[in-house]
């Protein structure tokens, strides 16, 4: 059932992994394709705002800022395994791989690789800094929309 701290935190965590998007992007190599990136992480980030924070608004401030801290770990995990795997796929459509268990395993190097990649202030301080702050704007929009 839509209410307005799922609306907020939605929108909220929307413009926070867009933004985080955009830091990371900083960070890629050159000539590295990314079409959708930061439309990709913004839909994450609205997904976790509506289910994640607006859904459990109502329950404290420091529950809200633990919320936030988690939506933003949440976007970066999720992002970092939607394009480990993407990647996965773009090479085993080239005939990369000679079974299923070696894309796999080249899956997770992937991942760990955008994880060691992703490990910057600019893009942690957006998620987790930024989903403190948007987890306290949910409550308080929470708490406005009773």
């Amino acid at each position: 059932m839509p209410t307005g701290a799922k609306l907020v935190g939605s929108i909220v965590f929307f413009a926070i992994g867009y933004y985080a998007a955009m830091q990371a992007k900083l960070t890629f190599e050159e000539g590295t394709p990314a079409t959708y990136f930061n439309i990709t992480i913004a839909i994450i980030g609205f997904l976790q705002g509506w289910m994640v924070v607006g859904r459990r608004a109502g329950a404290g401030f420091v529950f809200a800022a633990s919320n936030g801290m988690r939506a933003g770990a949440q976007i970066a995990l999720f992002g970092l395994a939607l394009f480990a795997l993407r990647t996965m796929f773009l090479r085993s459509m080239d005939l990369r791989y000679s079974a299923p268990g070696e894309a796999l395993t080249e899956a997770m190097e992937l991942f760990l690789q955008y994880f060691q990649q992703s490990l910057t202030p600019g893009i942690w301080g957006v998620l987790l800094l930024g989903g403190i702050i948007g987890g306290i704007v949910t409550e308080i929009a929470g708490r406005a929309w009773r």
